[in-house]
């Protein structure tokens, strides 16, 4: 087996020849490069982000133009390559139009830096846009990933398989963690690890399209509609696991600012209706839907606990343990609601 080579900071020299020639790949052989700056987007995750800001000029003697662009560094060149080719394939769908939805358009990429250049996509955060626009945004969303379920992506662009399997098996280490952080609490964590394992619906008829990482941090509100980010975990698999995942930040936020969002129920209840009004019937959703929420659930409880790296900082970290044990509160509402039904 070959080895990926490892990655290399490019120089200013080398992203200079990067951009320029991607400035011609996208603008024409007359197109030129006058200056640009670099900033990074983002601390987490497994990728350097930066954005790039250019001023160029698509003629020579022409006015300057100015372009926004984002450039991902990947660790190796399959998953780049994708990325752009689920990215492409959306662009040519007609997803965007049928959900009100965008997402970033592949510019150029770079094979010897791994170095994927996208379009810039501005918007204001879909936490921000709830609290401030009420109305149109929770539908917005439920149409918008409905439509991304439902969009045909190549089997060879996407080849992994979400499944409630992998899951479970992810949550069994993660739950014997909890219990022994929190040994108040271990019966209301085992509990909700039992249901899982043994009241899980059926899986859906055949895989779709999923973002994989649908979370509020990926998803922009701009004129009126939704703009999708970050499709480096996108998969074939449930669409409940999108929603879930999605509906448990929501709650998660709901807790950590009180009084910014809506009622979480009313939330969830927008979002999963106008999902259902756009998307094919499917009578087991709403169970799907469920089960991915109370396992997202506790795998989020334990990030908050136990990773330490992500948001490093003292006052955080105490933030995050705060978090976490009120939506362990949260299961054992849960548990005692269901006790009582």
């Amino acid at each position: 087996m070959t080895s990926t080579p490892a990655l290399v900071s490019p120089t200013r020299d080398d992203l200079h020849g990067v951009l320029s020639d991607a400035l011609r790949q996208a603008r024409g052989t007359d197109a030129s490069l006058d200056a640009w700056s670099a900033e990074p987007l983002t601390r987490h995750g497994k990728q350097r982000v930066v954005r790039y800001d250019l001023r160029a000029r698509d003629v020579r003697g022409g006015d300057a133009v100015a372009y926004q662009w984002v450039g991902k560094f990947y660790e190796h060149d399959g998953a780049a390559r994708r990325v752009a080719r689920v990215l492409r394939e959306l662009a040519g769908s007609d997803c965007g139009a049928r959900g009100g939805i965008a997402t970033p358009r592949v510019v150029a990429y770079d094979a010897a830096r791994r170095l994927l250049l996208l379009t810039y996509e501005a918007g204001e955060s879909v936490v921000s846009a709830i609290a401030h626009h009420r109305g149109p945004v929770l539908p917005a969303i439920g149409r918008a990933l409905a439509a991304l379920h439902a969009t045909a992506i190549s089997l060879e662009a996407v080849k992994e398989i979400t499944s409630r399997v992998g899951v479970l098996d992810d949550l069994r280490p993660r739950v014997t963690d909890l219990c022994a952080r929190f040994p108040g609490h271990a019966g209301a964590v085992r509990d909700a690890l039992t249901r899982l394992e043994h009241a899980a619906p059926p899986a859906p008829a055949a895989p779709s399209f999923v973002h994989g990482d649908c979370g509020t941090a990926n998803l922009l509100w701009r004129l009126g509609g939704l703009v999708a980010l970050d499709f480096d975990r996108c998969a074939r698999g449930d669409p409940a696991s999108d929603l879930g995942y999605l509906l448990t930040q929501l709650r998660r936020v709901t807790l950590r600012k009180p009084g910014k969002l809506p009622a979480f129920g009313s939330m969830r209840s927008a979002i999963l209706d106008e999902y259902a009004r756009w998307a094919a019937p499917d009578p087991t959703m709403s169970r799907r839907v469920a089960w991915y929420e109370q396992a997202t659930l506790l795998s989020k409880i334990h990030g908050l606990t136990f990773d330490l790296t992500r948001h490093p900082e003292a006052d955080a970290r105490r933030q995050r343990q705060v978090e976490a044990v009120e939506l362990l509160q949260c299961l054992a509402n849960a548990r005692d609601s269901d006790r009582s039904s």
